[in-house]
């Protein structure tokens, strides 16, 4: 099971939105932790990866070797 880390930039983002949308994404990237490939789609011409969370998406680094899924960037899919 992979581990999930937020990003400074992550957790400032959650807490500007509603506590209802901050919850239902986190229930989401924590859902992946599993197995996660079948949920992301990798980014064009880049090592990332992204996850579609509703209006919101958020761009994802996963570490293989090491088992871990650090969130880089959570926003609305239209400035991301």
């Amino acid at each position: 099971m992979y581990s999930v880390e937020l990003t400074k930039k992550v957790k400032q983002f959650l807490k500007k939105i509603s506590k209802n949308e901050a919850e239902i994404i986190l229930k989401k990237l924590y859902s992946i932790r599993e197995n996660p490939f079948p949920y992301l789609k990798k980014l064009k011409g880049n090592k990332l990866w992204r996850l579609r969370i509703s209006k919101y998406r958020a761009i994802i680094d996963i570490i293989v070797s090491g088992q871990q899924i650090v969130i880089l960037k959570i926003d609305y899919r239209k400035r991301v």
